[in-house]
């Protein structure tokens, strides 16, 4: 299973750089590394002087790197819908619309991604797999998909289960979700397809929460909105349960702004010599901060949201549910069972912690 490593950071403080070097410095280190950039116009395949395509390619011994084609994989996913459409349906709808004429819905590609990653991480072909391109908070949404899903599947799969909607439309959803996750199942209705659906989100809930499986890092130099968004990036991914195991600092910064993390000085210096700055950073560090902790004995919940005040956050408590939104990010937690029937009465920061106390 691979490592997941992504760098988060504001726009022009090197981190498609970064990123290329330290996945340099892990292929040279004898591990098997997939470098995917994300943007249109790559950055990567400038600093590598070449055009990258869909499919991987070694640039050098042990790393392959890859430009993500959303419309690439929208079309290899439409053949496999029309494949099990003609397996699960008597009468196809979609063979008379070709993969090469779909557009890009909002919000879709992010889903692509994570489907593609799936796919990268069984094939066993990697060790490291490194995401670049996009800004800081729509990488931490893209890893956050599978959390956000979930929640959209377990609040709306009952009620749709028993609407008559969803029995009209049953009989597409297994060859959808056959074509767009890669998943087998059992049956054809919508409670055996829904449930499917949800342990495959599980699944990947469970790697983006793992640091053995997913690794973010902040980059800064010492301007101070490129602090400012390092440090809002690195709450929001705290929010979700997506672990940051440190920051790259370019110049002479504020360290404090990142403490607890662990830190580490990058000069400024040719692609070439980075490398050898970049060792020894894909293993998150022990002792970071654990995201969400409740303690039933107090009666509290402390939530680990740095580059956030009070102000920015809005809670909201709908039965077993607490709803956490700081500044564009919601997330909602399903509190402990010794919480069931107390309300959240107070909450403040305390040393990056929002602590919320239950009665």
């Amino acid at each position: 299973m691979a490592r997941v490593i992504s760098l988060l950071g504001k726009g022009g403080t090197g981190r498609s750089t970064l990123t290329l070097a330290m996945a340099q410095a892990e292929a040279r280190q004898g591990k098997r590394v997939l470098l995917i950039s994300l943007e249109l116009a790559s950055t990567i395949g400038s600093l590598l002087e070449q055009t990258l395509s869909a499919e991987p390619q070694e640039v050098e011994p042990g790393l392959s790197v890859a430009q993500f084609s959303t419309t690439g994989v929208m079309e290899r996913n439409w053949k496999k819908l029309q494949s099990a459409e003609e397996e699960y349906l008597r009468i196809p709808l979609f063979r008379e619309v070709y993969g090469q004429e779909l557009g890009v819905i909002p919000g879709l590609d992010q889903l692509l991604v994570m489907a593609a990653l799936r796919d990268w991480d069984k094939s066993d072909r990697y060790d490291l797999i490194f995401f670049d391109g996009g800004s800081a908070l729509d990488l931490v949404r893209m890893f956050a998909v599978p959390e956000q899903l979930s929640w959209y599947v377990r609040r709306f799969g009952d009620a749709f289960q028993k609407s008559a909607l969803g029995q009209l439309l049953s009989p597409f959803l297994e060859p959808l979700a056959r074509s767009v996750l890669s998943v087998n199942f059992t049956g054809d209705s919508v409670r055996q397809t829904t449930g499917r659906i949800t342990d495959v989100l599980d699944e990947g809930k469970s790697v983006m929460q793992n640091p053995e499986r997913l690794l973010l890092y902040l980059v800064s130099t010492a301007d101070p909105l490129a602090i400012a968004v390092a440090r809002q990036a690195w709450g929001s991914a705290q929010l979700f349960g997506l672990t940051v195991g440190g920051a790259l600092v370019r110049g002479k910064a504020d360290w404090d702004a990142f403490t607890p993390l662990p830190l580490r000085s990058i000069p400024e210096a040719p692609l070439s010599e980075l490398p050898a700055y970049l060792k020894d950073l894909a293993v998150a560090a022990p002792g970071l901060p654990r995201p969400f902790e409740a303690n039933e004995r107090s009666r509290t919940v402390r939530v680990f949201l740095p580059g956030f005040t009070k102000k920015q956050v809005e809670l909201n408590q709908y039965g077993p549910e607490l709803t956490i939104r700081a500044a564009d990010q919601r997330r909602n937690f399903v509190l402990p069972a010794g919480f069931r029937g107390l309300r959240a009465t107070g909450a403040k920061f305390q040393e990056g912690y929002l602590v919320i106390t239950f009665g």
